[in-house]
């Protein structure tokens, strides 16, 4: 019996056209990710791994391919699939709570159960003191937070996370990795990162997809036990988290 994943990709090829010519950016990919996984892409810039996040919250459409959740076609999925950027896109206008509430707001999903869940991790994740505050008034850290809690608070079957520590200062980004590893791990929640850092994507993941350079295709997939140890930097020091980090550099230069 053929065993059935959370998310699958089959075949999937995205040719960008026009007026005079075509481009294939993406080429007969093929992967899958399981409940609870925590996946990572990573591959040359330019390769595609931003237009591979679209076409799995179903904003873009693929030339060829499927995208499936739970066996379904992700375009008769809806609201299953939370989408976290670089940027936090929180708004200056409104405040903490109102920022998270917002999810909540244009889904028509404000009724007292999911009311209850977003105070529970706004109380679970130490927000509760800044609800009243706006977010110029917050870290950058803190503000990740807040966006990460506002994809949450609508209970998404899978997390897509598009480089979102790549905007913080090297110290802050350490702070707001294990924070948001911690917090991902906690709510049991599959995710699947963009990154063009490989440290992140060894140390935060169960496996690890490398994409070739355009027309990007699977190169190469690398396994890790490294989400049993808690603390971050203490996966850094393993000769696990080495060795992956090693063999994604070699796969690259190839």
């Amino acid at each position: 019996m053929t065993k059935s994943h959370l998310l699958e990709l089959k075949d999937i090829t995205l040719n960008y056209h026009t007026l005079k010519d075509e481009t294939k950016a993406l080429e007969n990919i093929t992967m899958y990710v399981d409940t609870k996984e925590f996946i990572s892409i990573v591959g040359p810039s330019g390769c595609g791994k931003t237009t591979l996040l679209s076409i799995i919250a179903g904003i873009l459409k693929p030339s060829g391919g499927t995208v499936t959740l739970n066996g379904k076609p992700i375009s008769e999925t809806k609201n299953q699939i939370g989408y976290m950027f670089q940027r936090d896109h929180l708004f200056d206008w409104r405040t903490v709570l109102q920022n998270i509430k917002l999810g909540l707001e244009i889904t028509h999903n404000k009724d007292p159960k999911n009311n209850e869940y977003l105070h529970e991790l706004i109380n679970k994740y130490g927000l509760s003191e800044f609800i009243g505050k706006y977010p110029h008034h917050l870290s950058g850290g803190m503000r990740q937070r807040v966006a990460l809690i506002r994809t949450l608070v609508l209970r998404p079957e899978i997390l897509l996370l598009d480089e979102p520590f790549g905007a913080l200062d090297y110290q802050t980004r350490k702070t707001v990795i294990q924070d948001v590893s911690s917090i991902i791990t906690r709510e049991q929640k599959t995710s699947i990162l963009v990154t063009h850092d490989l440290s992140e994507a060894a140390s935060l993941s169960d496996r690890i997809i490398v994409l070739s350079k355009r027309p990007s295709v699977v190169k190469a997939v690398f396994k890790t036990n490294l989400r049993s140890i808690p603390n971050i930097e203490e996966r850094k020091r393993t000769d696990e988290y080495k060795q992956v980090v090693d063999d994604i550099w070699k796969e690259l230069e190839n």
